[in-house]
């Protein structure tokens, strides 16, 4: 028989392992290892998702002295209301899109869902693949803008993000403070800062809009 804490404690691990999951497959993460200067990416529309470990390989690759850049449109921020403070360096621009463009020399360009609606992605190395990457990086980079404009913090702090993330997966705020080593009522006091930041109704209420991107940052960047 599980117990409480074990069910919680084994639903947070299946998380964790669909995150690692999730990151073998990612595009980036196959081509991070080889990337030797720069990781550049467009995405027109990205949801939160809990697992995802992207930031920490973000992380990685900048302890690496690599050079990451990512644009985003306007509605990625409004269906990942965590985007900007997860990245604090993203930009917003006129983004149609996806693709991340390693080194200049390798690509990952998503193309249509496939016959059951699974996303397709393509690795190019063709020179005129690659000079048609390059151009559209160019002109969406050069006209878009910082998504935390200068001087401004991000509307969230990273300790908010990581307790809005273990939030979003359903962890109990025990489990949560246990896992930051933090008081439980520090947790609470987190939790009530997102619900307000988000416009929230509540706890469920900031869930769904996390999961659903029904709400945006109440300081948060505007439209683009």
């Amino acid at each position: 028989m599980t117990t409480a804490d074990g069910g919680e404690a084994e639903r947070h691990d299946l998380f964790r392992r669909v995150g690692r999951l999730s990151a073998t497959v990612n595009g980036l993460t196959a081509l991070e290892p080889q990337a030797r200067r720069s990781v550049w990416s467009i995405l027109p529309s990205t949801r939160f998702q809990p697992h995802d470990a992207s930031h920490e390989l973000n992380e990685r690759s900048a302890q690496r002295g690599l050079d990451l850049r990512t644009v985003v449109s306007p509605h990625c921020l409004t269906v990942n209301p965590l985007m900007s403070s997860i990245d604090p360096a993203v930009r917003v621009g006129h983004v149609f899109t996806t693709f991340i463009l390693v080194d200049g020399s390798a690509a990952v360009v998503f193309g249509p869902p496939g016959n059951h609606g699974e996303p397709t992605a393509w690795r190019a190395t063709r020179s005129d693949v690659l000079g048609a990457v390059r151009d559209i990086w160019t002109r969406v980079w050069a006209s878009s803008r910082p998504a935390v404009p200068p001087g401004d913090e991000p509307p969230f702090t990273r300790r908010q993000v990581l307790v809005a993330s273990r939030l979003a997966a359903g962890t109990k705020d025990a489990a949560i403070a246990r896992e930051l080593g933090v008081s439980v009522r520090t947790v609470v006091s987190e939790v009530a800062a997102i619900v307000e930041r988000l416009g929230a109704r509540g706890r469920l209420d900031a869930v769904h809009a996390l999961g659903a991107g029904l709400t945006t940052p109440a300081t948060g960047p505007h439209a683009y």
